[in-house]
């Protein structure tokens, strides 16, 4: 049978909402709440660890509202009201605040990663690579802006020195290692390289006592940058009640659940393994339990939280010091047991205090006289005052399973499309490009748009780069377009033509294309390359049918490399502009981004990494060394994507990757 998983956000365990100590630092998750990463991105609560080690000199505490440690010195004020989730944490005591307090190694301060009061993440990582790691941080001096991060339990260099220097006494986003030329730290030089998929140990530990800590986010896209409070957290949790999922769904929730109330002699049993507590109508028709409010004196809105029967409605009646609040009746439930906003109770602006007796009396009750509902309850929340219709409203997602490959939506718009990319001139990347461009096309069912697609087509050699170089190129180039076409299958119907050594076929190629254009039926050109080869087809193409051609481009380094035409006089035909954000941003990326597709037992999926290796052995250009780019195949998935309806103007690796293994899978 495939394990089904709960998605919920923000989640807190029953532990943190019933907490008494001062002392807040215990876990407030569950040791199974595992954090998971989708498409290349996972967030997490820095309050949500899920244990401490290394902690006999210096402890995280949490902070939040209800939630304050006193412990040692703590000189700055709290921060809780602009931390995500309402709540942080922060290495105490702290004792060195300003640099005229002793620096006393392995105390109040650690350039060793790992060794000083280690936090501990549940990840799981469902796309192996390259994470560079973000954190959200309070850093109100020179002392409190530092810690290290570590993957179970190795401390690796480009982990270590996470430093702040910016955006003081306000909740910052940060992701630079301080250095000895640099003391404030170097962007994109804090990440884990995690080379297989599972669940892993992510930690923090201690590198400045004081270090306030909010958030943090693991990111494949080297670019991305996190505003405001960042991605909501999303986890994995193994199935467990609706009454803990409704308890978590604000933090500043109290509760009792049925494990707070004793049930021998109550006339209660557990039922479903723990999960509720219930009547059984053999032996009595009521029960009775009470326990201790134990939060602080207050009003809040109280939540009782029921379950709905098919058997018959039973009755709830809560009292406070033995007064009646309330009754309460769920409806009626289609199926056997059901849990949802319908059979929550609800009563608001209640005043309680510490101390005060909850008594919870349950009456059985049966529709035909011959089966009976079991008067079944999974606990209390007292919410704060005015929240209580938000929390019986939180949505039940125990059906919800995982996803681990979602690929964007194909939604191409009407009309074909025709492709012009070089791959002779100094820049290989375009090996890549049409490897991936070809594979899409195909992963996403549209290989019958695809009308025309050159390749060479720089129709002036570029002295960088020498004739029998070029020669290679061309070759090269032929093979990425015939072999990935063949193994890919679906291309029967088009020749892919060399634009400068059959440039009169490839230009009346086009120049059809253009010809047959509707408005139903346009033309939409990926200018992959220089413009000439566009430029010579529109100018044999009838003008009338220049209307109905958009010409797609990312990067005015195509646009203006033409011999012939520039890129102005391309748009003097009439065509349409279409300009998208240069691709190489996002689909430009290591070499070990792409080892997915090295390590893919599919040859079609193998064939396209060959490409892009290809272009990185070239020994023409420098700037290839060391990257796997297939950036003007961006364009294609903008186009397959929605285009100018919605069309992903910047895609990256993982939506490549989603789309090709979905086909590869079907």
């Amino acid at each position: 049978m495939k394990l089904k998983f709960v998605i919920c956000l923000l989640l807190v365990s029953s532990l943190f909402l019933n907490a008494q100590s001062t002392n807040f630092n215990m876990p407030i998750v569950d040791d199974d709440v595992i954090f998971m990463e989708n498409n290349g991105v996972v967030a997490v609560e820095a309050e949500y660890f899920n244990k401490q080690s290394k902690s006999e000199i210096r402890q995280w505490y949490i902070t939040s509202k209800d939630a304050v440690s006193h412990v040692g010195r703590d000189d700055d004020t709290h921060h809780h009201s602009g931390a995500s989730n309402a709540a942080y944490i922060e290495i105490l005591p702290d004792t060195r605040v300003t640099h005229s307090d002793k620096l006393i190694q392995g105390e109040n301060f650690s350039n060793k990663a790992g060794e000083l009061g280690v936090l501990h993440y549940k990840v799981r990582i469902n796309n192996p690579g390259r994470y560079y790691v973000w954190v959200r941080a309070f850093s109100t001096g020179s002392e409190d802006n530092g810690v290290h991060v570590g993957l179970n339990s190795e401390w690796p260099e480009h982990g270590q020195r996470m430093q702040w220097c910016e955006g003081k006494h306000k909740w910052t986003w940060e992701s630079k290692q301080r250095t000895k030329e640099v003391h404030c730290g170097v962007s994109k030089e804090i990440y884990l390289d995690i080379e297989k998929a599972g669940v892993h140990d992510i930690q923090f530990s201690m590198r400045e006592d004081g270090f306030e800590f909010d958030k943090f986010i693991l990111t494949k896209d080297s670019s991305y940058i996190p505003k405001d409070e960042g991605l909501k957290v999303t986890t994995l949790w193994p199935m467990q009640s609706y009454y803990k999922q409704i308890a978590a769904s604000n933090i500043e929730n109290k509760t009792l659940p049925i494990d707070d109330f004793p049930i021998k002699g109550t006339g209660f049993y557990k039922h479903a393994g723990g999960k509720w507590l219930g009547i059984n109508p053999n032996k009595q028709k009521e029960a009775e339990t009470s326990t201790s409010f134990t939060f602080k004196n207050g009003s809040y809105d109280l939540v009782f939280v029921g379950v709905g029967e098919n058997d018959g409605q039973s009755e709830f009646k809560i009292l406070i010091n033995d007064k009646k609040l309330g009754t309460f009746k769920p409806p009626l439930s289609n199926d056997v047991f059901e849990e949802s906003e319908n059979n929550n109770g609800l009563w608001e602006n209640v005043k309680l205090k510490k101390g005060d007796k909850i008594t919870v009396v349950a009456k059985i009750a049966s529709a035909d006289g011959k089966e009976w509902a079991r008067a079944r309850w999974s606990g209390i929340v007292f919410a704060p005052v005015g929240k209580g219709k938000a929390i019986i409203k939180t949505p039940f997602k125990s059906n919800i399973e995982v996803v681990q490959n979602s690929a964007p939506v194909i939604k191409a718009p009407a009309g074909r499309i025709a492709i012009v990319a070089d791959g002779n001139s100094p820049d290989p990347d375009d090996l890549g490009g049409t490897a991936v461009s070809i594979a899409l096309l195909r992963a996403a069912g549209l290989e019958n748009r695809l009308v025309h697609y050159s390749h060479s087509c720089d129709l002036i050699r570029n002295q960088r780069i020498s004739e029998s170089a070029e020669k290679e190129r061309h070759a090269l180039m032929q093979s990425s377009c015939d072999v990935t076409a063949r193994r890919w299958g679906g291309f029967e119907s088009i020749t892919f033509l060399d634009a400068k050594w059959q440039k009169e076929k490839t230009i009346k190629d086009l120049a059809h294309a253009i010809s047959v254009s509707t408005a139903e039926d346009p033309l939409w050109i990926i200018e992959a390359g220089e413009p000439d080869i566009i430029g010579f087809a529109l100018k044999a193409a009838p003008k009338e049918k220049h209307q109905f051609v958009k010409v797609v481009t990312h990067h005015s380094a195509n646009d203006d490399a033409g011999d012939f035409y520039e890129w102005q006089d391309i748009l003097d035909f009439g065509v349409e502009e279409v300009r998208i954000p240069d691709q190489n941003i996002k689909l430009k990326v290591k070499l070990e981004d792409w080892d997915w597709a090295k390590n893919h037992p599919d040859p079609r999926i193998q064939g396209i990494w060959i490409q892009g290796k290809l272009a990185e052995l070239d020994n023409i250009v420098k700037f290839q060394k060391g990257k796997w780019d297939c950036s003007d195949a961006g364009m294609v998935l903008y186009w397959i994507t929605g285009a100018t309806n919605g069309g992903l103007e910047q895609g990256n690796v993982d939506d490549v990757k989603s789309i090709l293994l979905n086909y590869i899978e079907k």
